[in-house]
């Protein structure tokens, strides 16, 4: 028990999505002998989340949202086995199906965190349009995977971004360590983002712990 760590470090070198703005972390050059580091990154840097403007201007930015809407129960989906450009069908969430209620975190663990650095990230497993649909009709707050889009990369596709976004449905990419995490136990996920005033998304310190964990 204790504070489990689903987050990427932010480095340079580090994977990120095509066309977005390339991650550094430079050398800074604050007045001796202090260290301030210079950081060049996007938005959807690393572990990261989406808000609604992500896609749609005119909806809500990650400012919109009050911190508590970033911290809530939830679950993690286990559908490891997938391969290429595989996606994740309904049938995958139906053992856990009843256990999903609205305001939830629903993360799904498909164990592509394994090829991070690697050519073969960019070709993860993705969310089915209808899994998306199910997702929203429930009415959960956040949903999360450990992959770089919760649609295909490969494809190009942006259907699950938009039924997710369009349902204020936020999106968390690029987490790691759900092995960690026992599927189906409720646990508390925090993805609180830099309060970025009008940003469309921020990356997150991703972190999950037992509903009961104590932290003296």
């Amino acid at each position: 028990m204790g504070l489990y760590d689903l987050s990427h470090p932010i480095e340079t070198g580090m994977p990120f999505f095509p066309g977005d703005p390339e991650p550094r972390v430079l050398p800074g050059r604050g007045a001796p002998p202090w260290q301030v580091s210079a950081l060049e990154l996007g938005t959807h840097t690393g572990t990261h989340i989406d808000a609604p403007s992500h896609r749609f201007p005119e909806r809500k930015a990650i400012s919109d949202f009050p911190p508590e809407h970033f911290v809530r129960s939830g679950l993690v989906v286990p559908v490891a086995g997938l391969g290429d450009d595989e996606p994740i069908e309904l049938e995958r969430l139906e053992p856990l199906r009843a256990a999903i209620r609205a305001g939830d975190v629903v993360v799904f663990a498909t164990g592509w965190e394994q090829y991070w650095g690697e050519p073969r990230y960019f070709r993860h497993p993705y969310l089915s349009e209808a899994v998306a649909v199910l997702l929203a009709e429930t009415g959960v707050a956040i949903v999360g995977i450990d992959a770089l889009n919760v649609d295909s990369t490969a494809q190009g596709t942006s259907a699950v971004h938009e039924r997710l976004l369009a349902a204020d449905v936020l999106i968390v990419e690029n987490l790691r360590g759900l092995d960690q995490l026992v599927p189906g136990r409720r646990y508390v996920f925090s993805f609180l983002p830099l309060p970025v005033r009008g940003g469309d998304g921020s990356p997150v310190r991703a972190v999950a712990w037992e509903r009961d964990t104590r932290f003296d």
